[in-house]
């Protein structure tokens, strides 16, 4: 099988709302307003000339009708997943993989269809760790604190808001349990890597929430982990100021990329991650120096010089090294770019 590629458009728009169907004290149940973030996944078919441009083009069309708007006044119960549920039946692609919508920056909805609903819920927490595996010398062995972040991803049909109620309360108790403390004094994280706090995190919560599906955890804003259950997941994300021009003869501009490497592979039983996300680094930089600030049309054997192209070009250059590597995303801004899944 080929790899797989995959554009993301998103788009934001300032509406009203109110959540009648939430508890009378709610503050929700009020009018209020937010700036939105509306999003889709299409799935790209081989040979495809479809670009992000022409992906957020429809995207405006979709969404505009929502800007500046009292949502009830177009669907009757306007919550993130029923939004993300009109989204994805306006839009209506034939390759629309997801629809999603963010009602701020700690909380939203992803819909793929009626079996497949996801919540999430972001919190932060300031806590301490050291790793005491890590070979002797690495930074990581010192004693030292981050600014965390988890995300509770939760399967819901939102019919009633409870799966929503309730991550506010699994976050506000895991935020209780692990705001301003040292990980490695808490049972079960004496190695608290990021890998084992999203495994800590979704065993304590799974027994008795059976909804909750995902876990990611972020020490930092640029690379972060992900459990299910099953499967670990990593990635790295690095800026390239970088020039470009999609256009044949057009004027040569450019972007600020975020590049991201996704990494899945087994679980090491005694450093207690996948990869050191250093190691990610290192493996990525002789690509990143190819990029980062240089003109991407210039690169060798660039057939496609596109977003596409480059995800494409990327992966031609790493994977043949990079086993682990699993995924590929390159990003003009927050959630427009374009991804390479690597069939393994």
């Amino acid at each position: 099988m080929k790899n797989k590629i995959f554009l993301y458009g998103q788009k934001e728009f300032n509406a009203a709302r109110q959540l009648k169907i939430l508890p009378e004290n709610h503050p929700s149940n009020g009018l209020h307003g937010h700036t939105f973030k509306g999003g889709v996944k299409l799935k790209l078919e081989d040979g495809s000339h479809f670009s992000l441009s022409d992906l957020k083009e429809e995207l405006s069309i979709v969404i505009n009708p929502m800007d500046f708007s009292f949502l009830n006044d177009q669907i009757q119960n306007p919550s993130d997943l029923n939004l993300a549920n009109e989204l994805f039946q306006t839009y209506g692609s034939e390759n629309l993989i997801s629809a999603y919508i963010s009602s701020g920056s700690s909380q939203g909805a992803s819909y793929e269809g009626p079996r497949n609903s996801i919540l999430w819920k972001k919190f932060s927490f300031q806590a301490s760790h050291k790793l005491p595996n890590v070979p002797k010398g690495h930074k990581c062995g010192n004693m030292h604190g981050h600014t965390f972040e988890v995300i509770l991803y939760a399967e819901s049909s939102d019919v009633d808001h409870k799966t929503l109620l309730d991550l506010n309360l699994l976050s506000n108790s895991l935020y209780s349990e692990l705001n301003k403390k040292c990980l490695n004094n808490i049972v079960g994280l004496e190695n608290p890597t990021s890998e084992l706090i999203a495994s800590w995190v979704y065993s304590k919560i799974k027994a008795s929430n059976n909804f909750i599906s995902k876990v990611a955890v972020m020490e930092t804003d640029h690379a972060g982990c992900s459990f299910d259950g099953e499967n670990y997941r990593i990635w790295r994300d690095q800026k390239l100021e970088s020039a470009m021009s999609y256009e044949p003869d057009g004027e040569i501009y450019g972007f600020g990329y975020t590049s991201r490497l996704y990494v899945e592979s087994p679980l090491d039983k005694v450093l207690g991650w996948l990869m050191d996300f250093g190691d990610v680094k290192e493996i990525f930089k002789p690509v990143f120096l190819k990029m980062d600030h240089q003109n991407l049309k210039e690169l060798d054997n660039l057939s496609n010089p596109s977003l596409v192209g480059l995800v494409e070009w990327m992966g031609i250059q790493l994977i043949p090294t990079f086993p682990e590597l699993s995924a590929i995303g390159l990003y003009e801004s927050e959630g427009n770019g374009a991804e390479l899944i690597i069939n393994k």
